[in-house]
């Protein structure tokens, strides 16, 4: 068993907490819009300040989503395992038909025990994890539930793009839900370049949310 339950804890707790702070105390989002301000010619902080700090608020956000949802995706890869976390009912359900036709079949008990094992890891990490960003978050009872609708609406649009390689950034311009609801939050007269603006974004976001599960996970265990 690669780690503890309490290991386990305390990673995910800290997870979330690192990765707020690189948000907020590396001022990503500030510096996204008043990058594309100045390098577009638009309205920035001083020209209309009430509409930046809405922006600055609502993009905040979908910038959390994006790192949750990159969280989830390297997750599986940085405890060792090979378990989708979106897939357990499906991959139970495979399990139960093979172990019903095939009788004779003994080398399938150690997927199975893999499986087992997998899945508790992931799903402790992930509810640890979302109970230590909603503390941190402040949120309400409605935050929580309107949070868990939108990453579920950011998962199910995410599966539709073609599949990404957990781990790699090097494409030249990112794609998907939090480029097109950022963009459509950052300047909706001229979506292309606002959609580039924040694909090269969530780049940086997906870099960012790797290097928290790095720091989280190369401490040596036992602490």
């Amino acid at each position: 068993m690669p780690y503890r339950p309490r290991e386990l804890v305390v990673r995910a707790r800290e997870a979330a907490t690192l990765l707020l702070a690189t948000l907020d105390h590396n001022e990503m989002v500030p510096r996204f819009l008043d990058m594309y301000a100045a390098e577009n010619r638009r309205p920035g902080r001083a020209d209309q300040p009430a509409h930046y700090y809405e922006q600055l608020e609502t993009i905040r956000r979908e910038a959390i989503l994006a790192m949750v949802l990159r969280t989830a995706d390297v997750l599986p890869a940085r405890l060792k395992v090979r378990v989708n976390v979106r897939e357990p009912k499906r991959l139970a359900r495979k399990t139960k038909k093979t172990k019903k036709g095939r009788k004779g079949a003994r080398a399938k008990p150690v997927k199975k025990s893999s499986l087992d094992l997998a899945i508790p890891l992931l799903d402790l990490f992930r509810e640890e994890f979302f109970v230590a960003l909603g503390q941190a978050l402040n949120w309400s009872d409605e935050d929580a539930q309107e949070f868990w609708h939108d990453l579920e609406l950011y998962e199910t649009l995410t599966q539709r793009e073609p599949r990404r390689q957990a781990g790699r950034t090097t494409r030249a311009v990112a794609s998907g839900p939090f480029v097109d609801r950022t963009a459509l939050l950052l300047d909706p007269s001229l979506m292309d370049q606002a959609r580039r603006a924040a694909g090269k974004f969530q780049l940086e976001l997906n870099t960012a949310a790797d290097r928290v599960l790095h720091k989280v996970f190369a401490r040596r265990r036992g602490n």
